[in-house]
């Protein structure tokens, strides 16, 4: 089959899906705590030309996605008064509970969940956040109002980290979920009683701060989102040029006498 037509196929394929990334993440441009993800590029294989020269000629097949990366760069932090909106800043994910699974989540938009006369506190979609035993958090009530406490919630979340967190696959609702390359998740346990007069050690100190009544925004920028996407169509407009081309090159060999 003519080369040029497999590299024109092969970048159709590929920048199509990159049109996919870049258009979820301008969907996504407003969704609070979600995390941009990048698409990588590969050569497919090389292979040499048939020519009489000295030197070995290559010629390429085309290109392939060979991943889709996370970018997990700081969003900025949002107010909104609200006293169920937490952001993390810093490293850390909230760990929610789905279905009988555990995702992870930098969306700090909560709410409270009713368990017949018990409130719980859960994600903006009814999945129980936990804290840092891997609970779920249940509310206290005001004696004398009869209302639940949610100003003392911040050292009740639990905050997860990963070895490697751009290892973590995500999901379809901007949670993500562990892998083996992200690690296992773990806590920072707060310091003994008797050890906290000298807070000098470095393995005690939190690498995250939780801000209450803010939320942490989408880390995409619209304008790089724009410019992607206008490349990226600029590349499959080539490649497809690139098909019409070797199409009518290979009618032209055909209908020789």
């Amino acid at each position: 089959m003519n080369i040029a037509f497999c590299n024109g196929v092969s970048g159709l394929i590929t920048y199509q899906q990159d049109l996919d990334v870049l258009a979820h993440n301008m969907a996504n441009v407003n969704t609070n705590g979600y995390k941009e993800t990048r698409m990588a590029f590969e050569d497919l294989l090389y292979t040499e030309m048939d020519t009489n020269g000295e030197l070995k000629h290559l010629t390429g097949h085309g290109v392939r996605a060979r991943s889709v990366d996370l970018l997990m760069d700081q969003g900025s932090p949002r107010q909104t008064n609200r006293t169920l909106d937490f952001a993390i800043m810093g490293e850390g994910f909230f760990a929610v509970e789905r279905n009988g699974r555990i995702e992870y989540t930098r969306n700090g938009t909560m709410s409270i969940g009713m368990e017949e006369k018990d409130g719980y506190l859960v994600a903006s979609d009814g999945g129980y956040i936990l804290d840092s035993k891997g609970k779920r958090i249940k509310l206290e009530r005001d004696k004398t109002t009869d209302q639940f406490i949610t100003d003392n919630l911040v050292d009740k979340l639990g905050v997860y980290l990963f070895k490697n967190p751009y290892g973590l696959e995500q999901t379809n609702i901007s949670s993500f979920v562990e892998t083996p390359i992200s690690g296992e998740p773990y806590v920072i346990e707060e310091p003994a009683a008797n050890n906290r007069r000298g807070q000098n050690n470095e393995a005690e100190k939190k690498p995250y701060t939780i801000l209450q009544m803010a939320v942490e925004s989408s880390n995409v920028h619209l304008a790089d989102q724009m410019v992607g996407m206008i490349v990226t169509q600029r590349a499959y407009q080539m490649n497809a040029k690139m098909v019409q081309t070797a199409d009518q090159l290979e009618e032209i060999v055909n209908n020789l006498r």
